[in-house]
């Protein structure tokens, strides 16, 4: 009877579950859900863009538009107290064409958060502003804007249901027949990221390109790329790289990683030519031309005509090619005076062709400079 007693007892202990059973059905883990952002990160970044940035600087968030070094070629970048001489619309930006005769710029609203409009000057007044509502309902806090030397091509930033991280990179394009731009779509790795991605400009006539981030960066400051564009876009298809090596391009992790995927050096030269020629260009900007007894021009950007802004950056540089054979000519006259008759006789010939030459200039210049002065006059008369 002892012994089936203790048998019984047994099965009982058996059948009982234990405190470490139960503390082991309580710790099961729950994944978590993946949110928006995430899963769209995933779904691009097979087709991340292979690109070369060549530089980085970080700068204060609040006046980057004046950091990112655009040639006139490419535009102009401002705030829109700048533009506008209002202060109604903080963080809103502007972006000025070539030409100075279309702009896009961004507003602050309290439904959308902010959206895009384009005017054009006609004649010395702008258009009304037209609203650019056709880009998506779903993006918010438009912003940012640059067109493209194309013309066609915009890009800005906002944030959406299409968005990886904060505000994400988006382009469109206008078409010409209906006269409104497509749907906007997101651009892609490594230009977005988690993070907030402001602003992308690019420079056509120099191949470079510039991205403006707040990835990795303190609250008040972003980072902005120097890179090189690759026409058409190239991925990482066909690479032997590994997912952690894809998700470091993707990123940016490292600029120098992606050095490997052209030449810097010629980059890097291309960008110091570029911000010489900006200095230069920005150097004799300061002028004094006069137009006619009560207008007199102090700046470039006082041309009403581009034509007549070009024909005076012409007339400069036939100046400084004047002032070079006039130094040339004096040379010669002082050194004839104390020459040889051999000597006199090689000179001759080189002083009279000077002499033709600087003559030419200075009717070139004549010509040039009263076309400009009546030009500019019929287009000052009201």
């Amino acid at each position: 009877m002892k012994k089936y007693l203790i048998a019984l007892l047994a099965l009982a202990l058996f059948a009982v579950p234990t405190p470490a059973q139960k503390r082991k059905g309580r710790g099961k883990v729950v994944q978590k859900e993946e949110s928006p952002g995430e899963r769209m990160y995933k779904s691009m970044l097979s087709a991340t863009a292979k690109v070369m940035f060549i530089d980085s600087v970080v700068v204060d968030k609040e006046d980057f538009l004046t950091k990112v070094p655009l040639n006139k070629e490419s535009g102009y970048l401002m705030g829109y107290e700048e533009f506008f001489h209002k202060d109604n619309q903080p963080g809103a930006s502007v972006y000025l064409n070539e030409f100075k005769n279309q702009c896009y710029f961004s507003t602050t609203d309290t439904v959308t958060g902010g959206d895009l409009y384009a005017m054009d000057l006609l004649g010395k007044e702008w258009s009304s502003p037209k609203l650019i509502d056709e880009l998506g309902d779903d993006l918010k806090k438009q912003n940012y804007p640059f067109l493209s030397a194309d013309g066609v091509t915009l890009y800005f930033a906002a944030q959406g249901k299409n968005s990886i991280g904060g505000y994400d990179i988006f382009i469109t394009r206008f078409d010409s027949e209906t006269g409104k731009f497509y749907s906007a779509e997101n651009y892609g790795l490594p230009f977005n990221s988690k993070a907030n991605d402001y602003l992308i400009a690019y420079d056509d006539l120099d191949t470079l390109g510039w991205l403006v981030s707040d990835r990795n960066q303190p609250e008040d400051k972003v980072c902005i790329y120097t890179f090189v564009p690759t026409y058409p876009r190239q991925n990482f298809n066909g690479d032997e790289i590994t997912d952690k090596e894809l998700q470091s391009y993707a990123n940016i992790a490292s600029i120098r990683e992606t050095w490997q995927f052209g030449d810097r050096d010629k980059a890097m030269e291309r960008l110091r030519m570029m911000k010489e020629r900006a200095q230069a260009v920005e150097d004799r900007e300061v002028i004094r031309f006069v137009v006619n007894d009560n207008v007199t021009y102090r700046h470039l950007d006082d041309f009403r005509s581009p034509t007549n802004r070009q024909s005076y950056l012409e007339m400069a540089g036939i100046k400084a090619s004047l002032a070079d054979k006039e130094r040339k000519l004096n040379g010669l006259r002082d050194a004839y005076a104390g020459s040889s008759a051999r000597g006199k006789e090689q000179m001759q010939q080189d002083i009279i062709r000077l002499e033709r030459e600087i003559e030419q200039q200075r009717l070139q210049l004549h010509a040039m400079e009263k076309k400009i002065r009546n030009a500019e006059n019929i287009l000052l008369t009201p």
